[in-house]
């Protein structure tokens, strides 16, 4: 599985991270969304990718907040993916939505559409199974 495959799968290149040193964020880690594309409150799951290679898989409520967390927060993951980087390389970001409506049910409107966080896992699960590895940015199948 690489880029290529994901987008005939639908997949949208949506924008990319990158690393510089010497400018104005702590973590010297930032990212551009394509022109057209507005990144906040979009619900679904997101592929990074160096080239072709798929470097991580992972799932957002908000891919604007996942990726600001990627740009500024210390947390253990966001931390990995900062430090894995090669400075002044682009990494793409690739997205698909995840759709969220309510329904109508037994006389009630409740929350229905594509869970992002099962699709998140059965992308990760259908990548070991074809590359026998984890992406590099992984650390497991939730």
């Amino acid at each position: 599985m690489n880029r290529s495959s994901y987008i005939l799968e639908g997949f949208s290149e949506v924008g990319f991270m990158y690393k510089q040193l010497g400018g104005k964020k702590k973590h010297n880690t930032y990212v551009e969304w394509n022109e057209n594309f507005i990144a906040e409150g979009k619900m679904g799951v997101y592929i990074m990718c160096d080239g072709e290679e798929v470097m991580k898989i992972g799932e957002t409520q908000n891919l604007r907040h996942r990726f600001q967390c990627y740009e500024s927060h210390t947390g253990p993951t966001n931390k990995m993916v900062r430090e894995s980087m090669e400075i002044k390389k682009m990494y793409t970001i690739l997205f698909i939505e995840c759709p969220s409506f309510e329904v109508g049910f037994a006389g009630v409107k409740v929350p229905s559409g594509i869970n992002y966080r099962i699709l998140e896992k059965k992308l990760l699960e259908q990548y070991v199974a074809m590359t026998q590895v984890l992406p590099k940015w992984n650390k497991g199948i939730q």
